[in-house]
């Protein structure tokens, strides 16, 4: 499943899950109070937090309260809460669980950095060393497009002629330049990248430097989804493999391009 299946099927199980945890849970409704049953809710919209992400497990924390009231509240199965310890461990449920969905999912995104990285090693490992550097950039901006919330990336020479591209940008405004890949990590501080927010969609250049000179630009379009701080670090690594394959032909070498293993060691020179 892709990425935006996955997420899709976690948000319909979610919810579904926590209604059967709840009519699961129904013969037990009457040997404790209600409040002891959130603690189960509670480890289901982690769980689904881990596997779907935020919105799966905001759903299925709604839902889940919406289940305690319903299923093991009196009076049962109906949406009303008379007692008022029931009435408490309903809006602590409601509570917490909307605050775990809040929290999001570090696991999943350490996933999603290394399925991003394992498709720019796949493109690295096809690239045929003797050929042109522009011939060498095609498949690894189609790659990054594919594994990263991007909607196009353009190479530019020094001179900004074009050299390569995977995607169109989304219009004519010219993009937000970062003076270093590493800015692109806390580029647009007015919005909280934390959070994972996405890219601009207008478009954002970088510029690519080897050796301490710069050897083009990179051009960036977001396509609305989070980015969150891993998947920038692994964008200003790909940033830095781009400027090592440039660099050769800026001078008039020819050199083998950068591995895949140095685009993985470049995620943690772009730490901090």
């Amino acid at each position: 499943m892709n990425r935006d299946t996955d997420r899709l099927l976690y948000l319909g199980l979610g919810p579904l899950a926590a209604i059967l945890l709840g009519v699961a849970l129904v013969p037990l409704r009457g040997a404790t109070v209600a409040s002891n049953f959130a603690f189960a809710f509670l480890a289901l919209t982690f769980a689904v937090g881990e596997l779907g992400g935020r919105g799966a497990a905001l759903a299925t924390a709604l839902v889940s309260a919406l289940s305690l009231d319903f299923f093991l509240t009196r009076p049962y199965m109906r949406l009303a809460i008379h007692g008022q310890d029931d009435l408490i461990a309903f809006f602590g449920l409601a509570g917490c669980g909307l605050v775990a969905a809040a929290l999001g999912s570090p696991r999943r995104a350490r996933l999603e950095v290394s399925r991003q990285l394992r498709v720019l090693q796949a493109a690295l490992e096809q690239v045929e060393p003797a050929a042109p550097a522009v011939a060498r950039l095609r498949p690894l901006l189609d790659a990054a497009r594919s594994a990263f919330p991007l909607s196009s990336l353009v190479v530019r020479d020094g001179t900004e002629r074009l050299l390569a591209a995977a995607g169109f940008p989304a219009g004519e405004t010219a993009p937000a330049v970062v003076n270093r890949p590493e800015a692109l990590a806390t580029a647009g501080q007015l919005l909280d990248w934390r959070r994972g927010a996405a890219l601009p969609e207008d478009g954002l250049r970088i510029p690519l430097i080897a050796a301490g000179r710069p050897v083009g630009w990179l051009d960036l379009c977001g396509d609305g989804r989070p980015a969150g701080p891993d998947t920038r670090r692994a964008l200003t690594a790909l940033a830095h493999a781009l400027a090592a394959l440039l660099a050769p032909a800026a001078s008039g070498e020819n050199h083998t391009p950068p591995s895949a293993a140095w685009v993985v060691a470049g995620m943690g020179t772009t730490r901090g």
